[in-house]
This record gives C-alpha cells, structure tokens and sequence, in this order.
C-alpha cells in the first residue's frame, strides 16, 4: 500500500512539473517568437522539468534558496 501510494505521488509530482516546465517554456517562447518559439522553448521546458522531475531534490533546493533570499 505505501509502495503504491509513493507511485502515485511521484507520477503527480511527474506530471506538474514537466507541464509546468513546459508550459513556460511555450508562453515565453510564444510572448517573444511566436509560435515557432513556443515550440522550441516549449521543447527545451519539456527536457528541464524531464530532468527536475527526476531529481527533485535540485528543485526543491532551489525554491528553498530562493525563498531564503527574499
């Protein structure tokens, strides 16, 4: 049960940060190249949030710093 709910919690965890990642990646490249750019930062957010997904720690560890500085 604990092994199958640390799935499902990864899977999520997954699943919004490569959307998220992606999903900023094409808004920027969108404001700023049009749809050509939306594609190529959308890929480029994709392969980030691909390997932030895969080492949350990093992540997690960058939100903490920045939090730290303000």
């Amino acid at each position: 049960m604990v092994k199958a709910l640390l799935v499902v919690i990864r899977l999520i965890w997954t699943v919004v940060v490569v959307g998220a990642a992606t999903l900023m990646g094409a808004v920027l490249g969108w404001g700023w190249h049009g749809w050509i750019g939306a594609v190529a930062l959308g890929t480029v957010g994709f392969g980030i949030g691909a390997l932030l997904a895969a080492c949350p720690e990093v992540l997690l560890g960058v939100l903490l710093e920045l939090l730290a500085a303000m």
